[in-house]
């Protein structure tokens, strides 16, 4: 029996990190039963006491090579990785990303160092796991570079994030008509990232939101708010008491499983997202999506799949003309956007599948 550890953010009935387990589960269990899966949130206080020496494998899973809300630099799970690798014990990136970058390096390119800024010793150690590990596949082209930056020498692939392989088919008749038939309707997603956003404040970013969809109402659009995580209903409520016609939203206060929300978003125009597997979610559905840029791993995804525009940065003063100029984009580019949306999802489907049908290397 070969045992695999999953390291992810798991336990909180959050989605987005729900759904990234979800799809390595659906690869795993095609192994067959000399396998064996457990997981460990990858959370300090239950990654520092997992029994890393029981398993073959340990497996960094979709989110944060770096963690830590409202701190770039807390490397415990490149430690965790080390020690395993001490203990010899193979270790795997999968899809996982850098987070918690400033703004200022996103503006300029990444041309102002990062990741160099830590010790020698966590360069080091952080070179070691990326060359041992068995496969190492990265969320995003902002993340690869900020580890080449970091002395990373190994050639580390861009393999998206594990959301990429969600399924496109759904059950479009799950969901009956949102509004009127012939309405045009908006699905978005709201929550919070408790402050920790580029502009560090949320209320500014909601009211300017909120402006921007009182625009779109008033060009003939209906609004209809979904949610990734119980935590972001109470905002996407105080959101929605802010538009002026309360005949042309509606709130959906469930948390769906990824296929539901799939095809909830086939009902839609097009989305604007607050989370970032809000995005992936509505490009697996074919719908053109606006990305509201919170933290760094929303423009390491839209610069995957080369749809750097559909992003805006929450710290952007013009937020309310950026988002109505792009919903004219997307009326009048829809097709290109869905083809390129359909093009890199196949191409990432086949990175991400890789390792398994090696049968993880173990």
């Amino acid at each position: 029996m070969k045992r695999v550890l999953y390291i992810g953010w798991i336990g909180y009935n959050n989605l987005g990190d729900e759904l990234m387990f979800e799809c390595f589960k659906e690869q795993f269990y095609q192994l067959g039963d000399d396998y064996e899966l457990d997981l460990v949130n990858n959370e300090k206080r239950y990654l520092d006491n997992a029994p890393l020496q029981a398993y073959d494998l340990i497996v960094l899973g979709g989110g944060s090579i770096l963690s830590g809300a409202g701190h770039p630099i807390q490397p415990y799970i490149i430690e965790a990785l080390y020690q395993a690798l001490q203990l010899n014990k193979k270790i795997m990136i999968w899809g996982s990303g850098i987070d918690w970058v400033p703004k200022s390096y996103v503006s300029n390119n990444l041309n102002i160092q990062f990741l160099t800024n830590t010790s020698k010793l966590f360069q080091e150690k952080l070179n070691t796991v990326f060359h041992e590990s068995v496969w190492s596949g990265v969320r995003g082209p902002l993340t690869k570079q900020l580890l080449e930056q970091a002395g990373v020498k190994k050639d580390v692939i861009i393999s998206g994030d594990p959301a990429f392989l969600l399924p496109n088919k759904t059950d479009k008749n799950l969901f009956p008509a949102l509004f009127s038939p012939n309405d045009k309707v908006i699905g978005v997603n709201w929550g919070t990232s408790f402050h920790n956003i580029y502009g560090r404040n949320e209320i500014t970013l909601e009211n300017q939101f909120a402006e921007a969809l009182n625009q779109l109402i008033a060009d003939g659009y209906k609004i209809y708010f979904y949610i990734m995580w119980h935590a972001d209903l109470e905002h996407t409520k105080r959101l929605a008491a802010k538009l002026n016609d309360t005949t042309a939203w509606q709130i959906n206060d469930t948390v769906y499983s990824a296929e539901s929300v799939i095809s909830l978003m086939t009902h839609f125009n097009f989305t604007i997202n607050f989370k970032l597997h809000a995005n992936y979610l509505s490009l697996a559905a074919g719908v053109p999506f606006i990305a509201l840029g919170y933290r760094f791993k929303i423009f390491d995804f839209v610069r995957s799949v080369h749809l750097e525009d559909m992003a805006i940065a929450t710290d952007d003063v013009n937020l309310v003309s950026q988002i109505t100029s792009l919903e004219k984009k997307i009326v009048n580019n829809r097709s290109e956007i869905v083809e390129t949306m359909d093009k890199q999802q196949k191409n990432y489907r086949l990175k991400l599948i890789e390792p398994f049908e090696q049968g993880l290397y173990i």
